[in-house]
Parts: C-alpha cells; structure tokens; sequence
C-alpha cells in the first residue's frame, strides 16, 4: 500500500511538472496578430480577450476591435473600439480607431422605435396648419375715382388757398394807410379766394378719405369663385 501511494503520488508530481504554466499576455498577442495575419479571426479574438483578461492593455482592445469587424461582428467591434479611445490613446492611434468606428457604425442598421407599452395611447399625428392664402385687391372703380377727383379737387383747393393767402398777406403788410385802402379791393379778392380755397380743399380732402376708405373695405370682400 505504501508502495502504490508513493508511486501514485509521482505520477502526480510528474503530471503537474509537465502542465503548462500560465499563458503570458505577450506571447497571447503574438498568437491572436498570427491568426488574425491568416484570417483566423474567431482565435485571434479568443487570444485577444484572454490577454486582456490577464492584462488589461490598450492594445488588445484595438486589435480585438479589428479582428471582431473583419469578422464580420460590427456591433462588437464598436463596442470594442469605444473602448479604446477611452484609454486616451496618442492621436495616431485615436485617428485610426475612429476611422473604423465609423466604418462599421455605417455598417449597422438603424435602431428601431421603440415599440408601444400595453395600454399606452398611440401619438396624434402631427397638426398640419393650413397656410393662409394670399389675399389679391379686387378692382375698385367707384373707389378710384373718388381718390383721382379727391386728389385733383384737393389739389386745386390748396393752390387757391395759397393764392389767397399771400393776397391777404400782401394787403395786410401795406406801410402806409393809403396804400392799404388802395389794395383793399385786392384784399377782398385775395379774402374771397383763400376762403374758397380752403372749402375746396376740404372737399377734395373728403374724396380722398372716402376713396381710400372704399378700398380698405372691398379689399376684405373675398374674391368671388
């Protein structure tokens, strides 16, 4: 009995001696960049994520981004590359882990709405506001007119009063009394026109008002069909 435990204790002693000893994170570099150089990409991300595992190294989540987008497994690679740059890798590196980002993020397609709880009412359609549409002046021809006559009337009303006026003023600045009797008449006159220029020009300016006032009002009248 003592014979067969220490043999079988040898043979356990010689089997644990020749076990492997640890994988080094290095030499699991090495082998991922290997397969992944052959296109073997399913072991180089096995070697890749167990390195990282045993050293938690930038470099092998840039090269097991690579390795999961050449394999075809872009929502990985994404997540893997995102990682990366968080390590605050140097530019060069951040440019080119960026530029395959983007690579693959074009790849991936659009997420999906998000689907409806149970019992939750649907979103109203959005409103559409109908634009008003563009008002067009109808023709006026009574309004017209008034304006035209309010105008020339008006027109002829302040002309007269003007000339009135500098009558009046004229008799009125005479330097001496015989000179003011002397232009009285023309004092008259010139009186006579400026009171007729001012009722004149009054009533031209009613025209006016009333042409102008007709227009405001036909032009709220829709236009007919």
């Amino acid at each position: 009995m003592i014979r067969a435990s220490l043999a079988i204790a040898l043979l356990l002693a010689c089997s644990m001696a020749r076990a492997d000893p640890p994988a080094d994170p290095q030499e699991l570099l090495e082998r991922g960049l290997r397969s992944y150089a052959t296109g073997q990409y399913a072991e180089a991300i096995a070697a890749f994520r167990a390195g990282y595992q045993l050293d938690p190294r930038p470099d092998f989540l840039y090269a097991l981004g690579q390795a999961q987008r050449l394999g075809g497994d872009c929502a990985a690679a994404v997540a893997s590359y995102r990682a990366f740059l968080r390590t605050d890798p140097s530019e060069r590196a951040a440019a080119s882990a960026r530029q395959n980002l983007e690579r693959c993020e074009a790849q991936l397609p659009p997420p999906s709405p998000p689907a409806p709880q149970p019992g939750a009412m649907p979103a109203p359609p959005p409103a559409v506001v109908a634009s008003a549409p563009n008002r067009r002046w109808q023709p006026d021809v009574a309004g017209a007119a008034l304006t035209a006559v309010g105008l020339a009337v008006a027109g002829t009303g302040g002309a007269l009063w003007g000339v009135g006026e500098s009558g009046v003023q004229a008799a009125n600045a005479a330097p001496r009394y015989d000179q003011f009797v002397a232009m009285a008449a023309a004092g008259r006159t010139a009186e006579s026109e400026r009171l007729a220029g001012i009722l004149t020009f009054s009533a031209g300016a009613a025209l006016l008002l009333s042409g102008i006032i007709r227009f405001a009002v036909v032009a709220r009248r829709p236009l007919p069909r």
